[in-house]
C-alpha cells in the first residue's frame, strides 16, 4: 500500500487528521506514474539521473515534439505495474503551457486495462509568481 497524494496539491492526503492509504493497486500505479511525470531530472539528490529532462528538452522556445513524446512514453513504459502501452497521445499547448497526456494499456497481473490522463501547466505564465506573492 502507498500513501495517497492529494491530486490538487500533490501533498499527502489527510482525512480526519490521519494519512490516507491507497489500497487499490491500479490507483497506486497511476499515482506512481504521475509522480514520475512531475519529477524533474536531477531533482532527487540521491540519484540525479532520475526524472524528466524538463529544462533540457521540454521547457524550450521551440521544443522537439517527437523527442518530448519519446521521453514521456519511455517514462510511462518504465513505470512499475504497467505491462503494455497500447495508445499514447501527448500535446503541449504553447499558449497555455499545458502538457496533456492520454495513455491506455494493460497493467501487470490480473489488474486488467487502464486509461490514465495527465494534464499540467508545466510553466506558469510569466510574472504569475510575483502576483501570487504580493
Amino acid at each position: 500500500m502507498d500513501l495517497k497524494l492529494d491530486t490538487a496539491t500533490g501533498d499527502l492526503a489527510i482525512e480526519n487528521n490521519d494519512l490516507v492509504l491507497l489500497s487499490d493497486p491500479a490507483a497506486a500505479i497511476q499515482q506512481h506514474w504521475q509522480i514520475r511525470l512531475r519529477t524533474f531530472k536531477g531533482e532527487w539528490f540521491l540519484d540525479q539521473r532520475i526524472g524528466i529532462p524538463y529544462y533540457q528538452a521540454v521547457l524550450r522556445k521551440n521544443p522537439n515534439q517527437n523527442l518530448i513524446t519519446a521521453i514521456f512514453r519511455a517514462a510511462t513504459v518504465q513505470t512499475p505495474g504497467i505491462r503494455t502501452v497500447d495508445s499514447f497521445s501527448l500535446s503541449l499547448e504553447p499558449i497555455t503551457r499545458t502538457l496533456t497526456i492520454d495513455v491506455e494499456g494493460k497493467l501487470e497481473g490480473d489488474l486488467g486495462t487502464f486509461r490514465f490522463q495527465y494534464a499540467e501547466m508545466i510553466l506558469p505564465q510569466f510574472g504569475a509568481a510575483e502576483r501570487v506573492r504580493a
